[in-house]
């Protein structure tokens, strides 16, 4: 069954596919039309997810033996199988299938013949300059707020479709960002927008009067890729930032979470929300996403994986487009002996299983405890789990709705691998049964691995599901040295860090000792949901930063000037006789001696600064009169003297 709005649209690009060579398929499950090339090029194998969630345990070199292995004919269904579809079929991690996850979604791929006509009619609307506008700007923010707020309960719904999340989890994690953020930048837009004056050193400021200035500018066609665990949040917040700049956007959202992008997909091209010149959207999998980055566009903002990060990052490089990357890893949480035992495992439960059931980057993934403590805290920490999510909420299958507080795995591929992390190289210390994997649930399960134990499954990848990873070390250096040990010597810096401790001492030692994009202290997620920080990883976990002002500042190129308001041509001019030839070696002294201008300067002030109060001092020693006089200087003497001046 093909749904599309432009069905002559669709058979006509579709005829001219046939002729050339490629093999049109059906997508499975009545989920649209995808065009499938005969060839497969390396950012096809890259992108068998969209590139719009990732996580992926395997290799590219995997990935690509896969596809050879998948280069014959599938004659499943009458139909030939491309070694593209082959690999996304086999592949079992998250992230890396080209159908959606969830039935009967009926989400309608974009045809790749119209991405490059879409790509050009973005960037043709971006040089009529109507988006820099700040009236156009605010327009759009406010739309994206009633967006969020007059569709909230079909948002609601379609998560509960795609991720088995209640109401609870799309409020708090989803849909109560969105306003709060885009009523933070239309506040601030004006400030935000307002050119810069900064300071001209010498001798650059010889030729007087003369100012320099910063001035915010749009980068242009921004692409924006999010992936499938938050699905609104991810979407939205980036295009706040990116609308606010000034720029156009193209979205391209994941494929996985079919119901939530086709409801965003009408919403956002249906013109009451935002103008559908500013923002475009395109929906596919790996060919829509691999015709897309053959496409310059001004920036890329991408959320993923770090293996697939790569790629992007590579197919921005040929068209020098500068690229925000806010990938994943493990995240650590330290509880030393020093906190709070009940708090601490509480509010780390409440992050590994409330995070979408783990598919959260930044989740904590494992936890280093003091093994002094170990055993009080994993018995608080089964405690928690208990209280906030019973079996009984999910033991007999009632699981996907506001009955559980658990959600789901986005695919069956992925609760099996997730299942399969627990073996023979962990213990497991709560839970680990009522596992659903046809039906996508994982229950919450706590494993206990071995500090020295360097094949632990659960420690090679990042979990991405309710399995919390329990470490026992031996004092915060060892708990530092491990990190280091399998995680930072390789710059596989983790997304964020939490830190579980009164001692503010250890607090520091740990911020110093392990690098992160982010940090939470006596806390978990809280950190990601304040728009006055900013949100972004180092090494491995990405690089760039947005949020508020600085979302707004990387989708901005900041233009510096120079203006200068001297037209003398005279000689005379000090300005015009040392800078323009002949020159000879007067003129050189001078100029030297202009550049040591700004260091005698600072040198002055820093002199200044201690001199002046103690002459201050000795006056008034020397004076008392002087400290009579300051006394009495008020309102009164003041608005006297005034007078007195005047008569």
């Amino acid at each position: 069954r093909v749904q599309n709005r432009s069905c002559s649209s669709w058979l006509l690009c579709s005829a001219c596919r046939c002729l050339a060579g490629s093999v049109s398929r059906l997508s499975p499950g009545g989920c649209g039309v995808q065009m499938m090339p005969s060839r497969v090029s390396v950012l096809d194998l890259a992108f068998i997810a969209s590139c719009s969630s990732g996580f992926s345990g395997f290799s590219i070199q995997t990935r690509m033996a896969v596809a050879r292995r998948g280069s014959a004919v599938d004659r499943e269904r009458g139909r030939h199988r491309s070694p593209l579809l082959r690999a996304a079929a086999t592949t079992t991690r998250m992230g890396y299938s080209s159908v959606p996850s969830t039935a009967d979604s009926n989400l309608e791929f974009t045809p790749v013949e119209a991405i490059g006509t879409i790509h050009r009619e973005a960037r043709s609307f971006f040089w009529t300059h109507a988006t820099v506008s700040r009236e156009f700007r605010m327009t759009q923010l406010e739309g994206i707020s009633r967006l969020v707020e007059e569709n909230r309960d079909a948002l609601v719904e379609t998560i509960r479709q795609d991720l088995g999340q209640n109401s609870m989890y799309s409020e708090a994690f989803e849909l109560s960002h969105i306003q709060p953020r885009a009523m933070h930048a239309r506040e601030n837009l004006s400030e935000w927008m307002e050119t810069q004056r900064k300071p001209t050193p010498w001798p650059v400021n010889v030729n007087v009067p003369v100012r320099s200035e910063l001035t915010p500018q749009p980068r242009g066609v921004c692409l924006i890729i999010t992936p499938f665990n938050l699905p609104v949040q991810l979407s939205l917040n980036p295009m706040i930032d990116a609308i606010a700049a000034g720029n156009v956007v193209v979205l391209k959202m994941s494929e996985k979470c079919a119901h939530t992008t086709r409801l965003m997909t009408d919403l956002l091209t249906s013109g009451e929300y935002v103008d559908p010149r500013a923002v475009r959207v395109v929906n596919g999998a790996a060919d829509e996403v691999t015709e897309l980055l053959r496409h310059r566009f001004d920036c890329i903002s991408y959320t993923g994986s770090s293996k697939v990060g790569k790629i992007v990052a590579a197919a921005a490089a040929k068209h020098l487009t500068p690229v925000l990357l806010e990938l994943g890893g493990k995240n650590p949480a330290f509880v030393t002996s020093r906190c709070h035992i009940p708090s601490a495992a509480r509010r780390i439960a409440w992050g590994k299983v409330s995070g979408n059931a783990g598919q959260m980057c930044i989740c904590p993934d494992y936890v280093l405890v003091d093994e002094s403590i170990k055993d009080e805290f994993v018995a608080e920490l089964a405690s928690s789990l208990d209280e906030m999510y019973p079996v009984s909420s999910y033991a007999d299958g009632n699981h996907g709705g506001d009955g559980c507080d658990v959600g789901k795995m986005i695919s069956v591929e992925h609760a099996r691998r997730v299942v399969d992390m627990v073996d023979s190289t962990s213990r497991v210390v709560y839970g680990g049964e009522h596992h659903d994997v046809e039906g996508r649930f994982v229950a919450p399960t706590v494993v206990e691995v071995d500090a020295d134990a360097e094949d632990a499954t659960v420690m090679r990848e990042e979990i991405f599901g309710p399995i919390l990873a329990v470490v026992p070390v031996r004092g915060v250096d060892r708990m530092i040295e491990y990190v280091q040990r399998n995680f930072s010597s390789r710059a596989e810096h983790p997304l964020v860090i939490y830190i579980f401790s009164r001692d503010k001492s250890e607090q520091r030692r740990i911020m110093r000792c392990v690098p992160s994009g982010s940090c939470g202290i006596n806390d978990t997620m809280k950190q990601s949901a304040n728009y006055n920080l900013p949100f972004g990883g180092v090494g491995y976990s990405g690089y760039g930063q947005y949020y508020g002002r600085y979302g707004f500042d990387f989708f901005s190129h900041y233009r510096g000037t120079l203006v200068s308001d001297n037209y003398s041509t005279s000689r005379l001019d000090p300005s015009n006789w040392i800078t323009y030839p002949p020159y000879d070696g007067v003129k050189v002294r001078c100029f030297r001696l202009l550049g040591r201008l700004p260091s005698v300067a600072g040198r002055a002030r820093g002199a200044a600064r201690i001199v002046l109060p103690l002459a201050f001092c000795a006056a008034c020693a020397a004076r008392p009169s002087i400290v009579d006089a300051l006394l009495e200087l008020n309102a009164k003497t003041v608005l006297g003297w005034i007078l007195g001046v005047f008569r």
